[in-house]
């Protein structure tokens, strides 16, 4: 009998967590706002439309209340065209699957939200096997580029669109020296670059990782000077974390010399935020690892903005992630409701 009792106060507990972080809840009150302090929380998230080619307004609207809900304000719209599919209303012809509303609907609900949102461009995944071979970057830049005249004609006056994201991840190990570097800097990001800044002054964001394993932290200093080189305005950096690239140990020390590359003697006066991921590969994600990742990060002299990989699949309570992603958002929310207090607000 108490064995039975405790098995329904349980499940009762469980029901309410996740209860309170469905869609209008999302365990902050309809009246509450949390103001989240960018040197010690997330403000940010990538997204992309996986599952969601779909989505009604309605369903957009739910989804980007529930990120600002929890002091979000940046979204980093990861692909607008993917492989063989597109995303938006596009006449390319290298892709064949047409989703015309998904971007518009998206950026309506941004507006809704009063969110920001970097769009992402086009990319291929055989970029893995090409990242050094100069005519498929040329070829795949050009891509880009086309698909950026659509958006800007399309979006380009939406007061939600702020900034352009470049989805082609660099690293150290395959951009190994200043030539190989340039390689990936003349033919993909600054052809690409380039021409966005003919369309608009929005600024130009890419995310590069690293993997510990293969990169010291000397080489991921020198590849940052070098990537801070290409005509980019906002360069993140993948933590890393929840793919086992890097432990929780030596994070932060890689983020120290990812830093100072970039800004020791450089020039470069862009942004740096880092893109942290929130899921596993290896089990449950707690929030204290989350916390632990956001201090050893967020520590980094010039990062101003961490935003995550991301919030839809490991935080979302109606998202794939199920009651795990209910539990992080929920013990998530009183991390950041803690802050809050402690700050006096």
């Amino acid at each position: 009998m108490k064995e039975s009792i405790y098995y329904l106060i349980s499940v009762c507990l469980i029901f309410t967590v996740i209860s309170c972080s469905k869609p209008g809840n999302n365990n902050v009150t309809p009246d509450e706002s949390i103001v989240v302090d960018p040197k010690k929380a997330l403000t940010g998230t990538f997204i992309d439309f996986y599952d969601k080619e779909n989505w009604s307004q309605q369903e957009w609207d739910i989804h980007f209340q529930e990120m600002k809900d929890i002091g979000m304000n940046t979204v980093i719209v990861q692909f607008a065209s993917y492989n063989d599919n597109t995303f938006f209303n596009s006449t390319n012809t290298f892709t064949g699957t047409k989703y015309p509303n998904a971007l518009r609907l998206l950026l309506k609900a941004a507006n809704n939200k009063e969110i920001s949102v970097y769009i992402g461009l086009y990319f291929n995944e055989e970029y893995w096997d090409n990242q050094t071979n100069v005519e498929w970057l040329q070829l795949h830049a050009d891509r880009c580029i086309s698909i950026a005249k659509e958006l800007n004609t399309q979006f380009g006056s939406d007061p939600a669109f702020v900034g352009w994201y470049i989805p082609h991840e660099p690293e150290p190990y395959a951009y190994n020296s200043q030539e190989l570097v340039a390689v990936f800097k003349d033919n993909l990001v600054d052809r690409i670059s380039d021409q966005l800044h003919t369309l608009n002054s929005k600024p130009v964001s890419i995310a590069a990782f690293f993997n510990s394993g293969l990169t010291s932290t000397t080489q991921l200093r020198d590849f940052m000077a070098e990537l801070c080189k290409c005509n980019l305005q906002v360069i993140m950096l993948q933590d890393g974390v929840g793919v086992n690239h890097v432990s929780l140990d030596y994070v932060g020390s890689y983020y120290t010399e990812a830093d100072n590359g970039l800004y020791n003697n450089t020039g470069y006066n862009g942004e740096f935020w880092t893109d942290l991921e929130t899921f596993s590969t290896s089990g449950t994600v707690t929030i204290d690892r989350v916390k632990s990742q956001l201090s050893a990060e967020l520590a980094t002299p010039h990062i101003s903005k961490a935003v995550s990989y991301q919030y839809y699949a490991d935080m979302c309570p109606t998202g794939p992630g199920g009651s795990n992603a209910s539990w992080l958002r929920y013990y998530y929310v009183a991390f950041i409701k803690s802050l809050e207090q402690q700050s006096g607000k």
